[in-house]
């Protein structure tokens, strides 16, 4: 991989979406965004076993 500089943010938006912004020094720049996914059921470890 090459190295990069720059700088960068994140957001917590008000819909529970994260949005992470990075601004590269050669101009460029990448916007992220994520949004955990919700679920009725409790998570599960590789062996079936319940993740608290």
């Amino acid at each position: 991989m090459d190295e990069v500089s720059g700088d960068g943010h994140a957001e917590l938006l008000d819909d529970g979406t994260i949005e992470i912004v990075f601004v590269y020094h050669n101009g460029d720049e990448a916007i992220r965004r994520a949004k955990q996914k919700t679920s009725s059921t409790a998570c599960l470890g590789s062996q079936g076993q319940e993740v608290q």
